[in-house]
């Protein structure tokens, strides 16, 4: 759709149709709102029951408005909402944001009319918030389209630069109010509802691109169309716009509460939390972290590295932070040995070697905690700084000290984010706020932020290329002969091997006479492997035999493969594999994909052979990935000390494996529809140097693909 978002977000022009003098009706409330915060574009009243509301004038209907309308709000009963979004398509209305409930999250019946309302706005491209949406508003523009009740009585926090998406009204209520009461401030709030077009992925495009918003926060329990989501995600870190997500739905009661709430495709959690990291989001787990994170982007500098240093008043409170800020990734190194003399030198009874506990002696020297902290900072040793001042908020007396003593700290480095943690009344959150300081009141939480803007600084690293590969000129239909969808070993290689990625050495032999010439072609000794469609789980049924070494052998051992799958029911008889013994030092490895049907193929490497399942030790990634990417997913594992040097043993071919990891997310990614998963287990890897061979293999098409093949 070529239609922006622009006139819904920042629109001239407003009609408000069911449009109520009430402003505590849900038609009365956007009006209120629009007047009250200085909105200053046309706002249209469309009510036939009036003709004059608030001093506008009031239209019978949006069709007698005498100027353009960017933006309608209907507030309307179910059953007239479709027809009169038929009249803002013949007023030509460039986007609608539409209150009503009733559709989709009610049945079938409620959907049919959703998706005709989604249809309409395709074909007359016209942009719809909704519908069962609570709306939108955009504060620096006064600009407010929502019938939420929190603007009732106290008004947005001007100046903020968090734009705020939520698939969930009433939860971004909440959000909004427990941020504003923080004074944290949003540049815009936007609720989703049904999302039958503008979706959370829209929202972060425009938000991404909006000058008045440097961070972007979202609520989601789902996504309808993954790709348009990664590429949101990627438009927002090339605009270098973090973005923290508070993603619900892990368990399968939670996902089948977010189905029931908006009807959107939750997926796989571990699928969603792959795709935030890989592309660089924040993935927050409660709403405080969730509120602090989005806080600690908007209003701190980025942090060059993981060095915390500690200020607190609290021997206690410093031990249970340096454990914390270990834990979080971060790390808490010992001040220099001459910043140590001359902070003794200030206070003898002090701690000085970080944390720096500087006792209740700030009480008495009021300079005592800048000095400190300046001393500590001027070193370069650190990164990032937290000072625990206990209830210091609480203290009017002495409050304006410890802020003008953060402020001269503050301005001295400005490079260096500083979080201040400390008990607090509104007078000293407000106060706090004026004055540009970030606050917080609890230790853990002051702790969650510096490492989050430590994990932003990786994320925000620019993007990797993405892989450049020759395409190959493969068919797929061409390879396979069988008319099942899942593919035996034999045929699941056939494809594997026409990317370059290799496979040990093996013929199908259809009889006991071709079965001997080709292993004598490849050498004794071989394996033999019983192939059939329908049996692919060989080691189960017996059909594998291992260190055949002779004719006789090859004979014997082809007829007891080819008789039990003779005498298993419905079990076609593909062949005999004659393959290549692997008797060089190695180690088993899986490699594997899977479709999501939300985000496509992913890929997924872990220990191979029956260890992938027993201890599901599994690196994923979207498909495809780069020789460096796959040299981090395999550094993630907890097993991957087993292919480096490891008690006397030597290194494995690493660099060789992550060359198949790419090529084989390349062929995946190549036939995302087609395939719905793949396995190459075990993947053998050798001595460095050596390179790797996948020793067995299993291919799943999709079901449509199927009907091709029959």
């Amino acid at each position: 759709m070529n239609n922006n978002l622009r006139y819904l977000f920042n629109p001239d022009s407003i009609a408000i149709i069911g449009c109520s003098p009430n402003a505590k009706k849900i038609g009365g409330r956007p009006l209120d709102y629009l007047i009250k915060y200085g909105y200053k574009g046309r706002i249209y009243p469309i009510n036939p029951n009036y003709q004059e509301i608030r001093d506008l004038t009031c239209y019978e209907t949006i069709k007698n408005v005498p100027g353009e309308v960017d933006l309608a709000i209907i507030a309307l009963p179910q059953k007239l909402v479709l027809s009169t979004f038929q009249t803002c398509i013949e007023k030509k209305v460039k986007s609608v944001v539409i209150f009503s409930s009733g559709f989709s999250e009610v049945g079938d019946l409620g959907k049919q009319e959703q998706d005709q309302l989604t249809k309409l706005a395709k074909e007359n491209n016209i942009r719809i918030l909704g519908p069962n949406c609570l709306g939108l508003f955009n504060v620096r523009k006064g600009m407010y389209a929502t019938f939420s009740t929190i603007l009732e009585e106290d008004a947005p926090i001007q100046g903020g630069k968090i734009g705020f998406v939520s698939q969930s009204g009433a939860f971004g209520s909440h959000v909004f109010t427990l941020a504003r009461q923080h004074h944290i401030g949003f540049s815009h709030f936007v609720a989703t509802g049904n999302e039958s077009d503008i979706d959370v992925a829209d929202c972060i495009q425009y938000l991404a691109e909006d000058e008045e918003t440097d961070v972007i926060a979202c609520y989601i329990e789902g996504a309808k169309d993954g790709k348009k989501l990664i590429e949101a995600f990627q438009l927002a870190k090339q605009k270098k716009k973090p973005i923290v997500i508070l993603k619900v739905g892990k368990t399968d009661v939670g996902m089948k509460a977010a189905m029931s709430h908006t009807g959107s495709m939750v997926g796989s959690d571990e699928v969603y939390d792959t795709i935030f990291r890989q592309y660089g989001v924040y993935r927050a787990h409660t709403i405080e972290e969730f509120i602090d994170v989005a806080q600690a982007f908007s209003e701190l500098p980025a942090v060059n590295g993981n060095r915390v240093a500690i200020f607190t008043v609290s021997g206690g409170v410093g031990i249970m932070l340096a454990d914390q800020v270990m834990e979080n990734g971060l790390a808490l190194p010992e001040t220099p040995e001459d910043v140590q003399k001359r902070l003794k030198e200030m206070l003898p009874i002090a701690s000085v070697k970080n944390p720096l506990d500087t006792t209740a002696q700030i009480n008495f020297m009021p300079t005592l905690l800048e000095d400190f902290m300046e001393e500590v900072l001027e070193s370069g040793q650190f990164d990032s700084a937290i000072a625990f001042l206990g209830f210091a908020g609480l203290k009017t007396d002495s409050l304006n000290t410890r802020i003008k003593s953060l402020l001269k700290i503050k301005a001295k480095f400005p490079q260096i984010p500083l979080v201040t943690v400390t008990l607090n009344n509104p007078a000293s959150k407000k106060l706090f706020y004026e004055k540009g300081l970030v606050v917080n009141e609890d230790p853990t939480r002051a702790v969650k932020m510096i490492s989050a803007l430590y994990k932003l600084g990786k994320n925000m690293e620019p993007v990797q290329p993405e892989i450049q590969r020759e395409n190959k000129d493969v068919n797929l239909y061409d390879i396979i002969s069988s008319s099942s969808a899942e593919l035996t070993e034999y045929a699941s290689k056939q494809i594997v091997a026409q990317y370059d990625i290799p496979v040990t050495k093996e013929i199908l032999a259809k009889s006991e006479k071709e079965a001997v010439e080709f292993a004598e072609e490849i050498g004794y000794p071989v394996a033999l492997k019983g192939m059939s469609p329908q049996i692919l789980h060989k080691t189960e049924k017996g059909l594998v035999l291992l260190n055949v070494k002779d004719p006789q052998g090859v004979k014997e051992g082809f007829n007891h493969l080819k008789k039990i799958i003779d005498e298993t029911e419905q079990a076609d008889f593909e062949g005999v594999l004659v393959q290549e013994m692997l008797t060089e030092k190695s180690m088993e490895m899986f490699v594997g994909s899977k479709k999501d049907p939300i985000f496509g193929q992913m890929i997924l490497v872990g220990l191979g052979g029956i260890y992938i399942e027993a201890f599901k030790d599994v690196a994923m990634r979207k498909a495809p990935v780069t020789t460096e990417m796959a040299k981090e997913m395999i550094e993630e594992l907890k097993s991957s000390k087993l292919l480096k040097e490891f008690r006397g043993n030597a290194a494995y071919d690493v660099n060789a494996l992550c060359e198949l990891v790419s090529k084989f997310s390349y062929m995946i990614d190549t036939w995302e529809e087609e395939i719905e998963e793949a396995d190459l287990n075990p993947t053998i890897v050798f001595r460095n140097g050596l390179g790797v061979k996948v020793a067995d293999a299993l291919m799943k098409l999709d079901k449509k693909s199927e009907v091709i093949l029959m």
